[in-house]
């Protein structure tokens, strides 16, 4: 057994013993279909150019924006201030390998959200499923590597856990309203519709809802998605330390 395979399973038995974690993961977007699923949230709203697939991708996205601005910087940020990556940098065990194992760890959980939630759309709500699944799930690829590469950029850049808890915060809320979660659809500001095509949780939800309804999702929103991941994750790796 390798050695990012040991990490990346002791990483994995402590994600599921983190209560919180498991619940902003796995609780909270089953929560949320389960909640307005059968309120009628799930139907088609033409008028204001909300679909069927607003509901699922609404919950994919929080739960990634989640996990991406929440739960991997902090941990990370926590794992630093503990002195447990310097630790780790004097042993051959080399420190990038917990920052990995965190990566797959955490990719690992938001995949199992997706499967869960596309499972119960379909079987409870009868919000069918993806119907360009390739378009799907590239969409959903880049929207969890631009989230998770602002993540690393915020572990970089935070000095304590709890610092790094409160600039995820400080992103995720905001974040919230320019992807159209509050106000979705033609119910958004006329001047905020436009960052919503760029921002990153925007860009994720309109090109996974794009891919949903069967259209390949718009390249704006992609090439938006591939900037932010690239940019992030340089500045990330340049700044980062690991004591």
């Amino acid at each position: 057994m390798s050695t990012l395979t040991k990490i990346t399973t002791v990483e994995s038995k402590l994600f599921l013993r983190d209560t919180t974690s498991a619940v902003m993961t796995f609780a909270l977007p089953i929560g949320l279909m389960a909640v307005f699923g059968s309120i009628g949230l799930g139907e088609d709203d033409p008028e204001n150019g909300i679909t069927k697939a607003f509901l699922p991708v609404m919950a994919l996205a929080l739960s990634a924006a989640l996990l991406g601005l929440s739960v991997l910087p902090t941990v990370l940020a926590t794992y630093r201030e503990k002195g447990i990556l310097r630790r780790l940098s004097t042993t051959p065990v080399h420190p990038g390998n917990v920052l990995a194992a965190q990566l797959l760890v955490n990719l690992a959980a938001l995949v199992a959200s997706a499967v869960m939630v596309v499972l119960l759309g379909a079987l409870a709500f009868d919000l069918g499923t993806p119907s360009s699944v390739a378009g799907f799930l590239v969409a959903f690829a880049l929207t969890a590597t631009a989230l998770f590469a602002i993540g690393l950029l915020v572990a970089a850049l935070a000095p304590t856990g709890k610092a790094a808890t409160s600039i995820g915060m400080l992103l995720f809320f905001p974040s919230m309203f320019f992807a159209g979660i509050w106000t979705p659809g033609d119910l958004m500001p006329s001047w905020a519709q436009p960052i919503r095509d760029v921002s990153p949780l925007g860009a994720g939800m309109e090109a996974m809802q794009d891919a949903w309804n069967g259209s390949w999702p718009g390249g704006t929103n992609l090439l938006a998605l591939a900037v932010v991941t690239v940019v992030a994750g340089a500045v990330a790796a340049r700044v980062f330390r690991w004591e």
